[in-house]
């Protein structure tokens, strides 16, 4: 048998991640926001009476599992705009469009005007990454005057996904309500490793 020496500690040691300060506003502001709007209940006691009671010890409980399915559907947003933004890097194509919904489903996970937090934290992390810089200057500055207007809009393509990836999740919340099916599994996806 031939040894095969463990490099695992040197592995991850050399491993680097993408900044994800914007995960813990989402965190912070998706589920206030969301809370405030379900703070009485109402729209959704009925539904927890007639088919979730049993699972969940009180509306409360409830409401809670929604509100967390719909931070967790905000990140993961954010993490899809990220990397449709890193995939056009890496084939020296235009920024993704915005692709903002029409309207969004209630409850907003960003109502308008409250995303401002989110995409200053965005622009202070990703302003500062090497790669974004580079980026900028070998594909985008005939596009984008200056580096600030760059990552200003890649800061609102990360807000956009973040509540589009929050209404696809509680539209899928609201078919499992209409069908009889359980809630959907609401998962959060592995910190984005940095493969440059």
């Amino acid at each position: 048998m031939h040894f095969m020496p463990d490099t695992e500690e040197e592995d991850s040691a050399a491993e680097t991640f993408w900044p994800e300060g914007y995960k813990q506003v989402i965190r912070d502001d998706v589920r206030r926001l969301v809370n405030a709007q379900l703070d009485d209940g109402n729209r959704f006691k009925h539904v927890y009476r007639q088919r979730f009671s049993e699972r969940y010890s009180d509306l409360g409980q409830f409401l809670s599992k929604i509100s967390d399915m719909i931070v967790i559907g905000a990140e993961n947003g954010a993490d899809n705009a990220f990397d449709d933004i890193i995939d056009a890097f890496w084939t020296e194509a235009p920024l993704p469009p915005e692709g903002r919904y029409t309207r969004y489903l209630w409850p907003e996970a960003l109502p308008e005007g409250s995303e401002n937090n989110l995409q200053q934290i965005i622009i202070d992390e990703y302003s500062q990454d090497n790669v974004y810089q580079h980026a900028y200057r070998v594909g985008y500055t005939g596009i984008y005057a200056t580096f600030d207007q760059f990552i200003e809009k890649v800061a609102r393509l990360v807000v956009t996904g973040t509540q589009n990836g929050a209404d696809d999740l509680l539209g899928k919340t609201y078919m499992s309500f209409g069908s009889g099916l359980p809630l959907p599994p609401a998962r959060r996806h592995p910190r984005r490793l940095k493969m440059w």
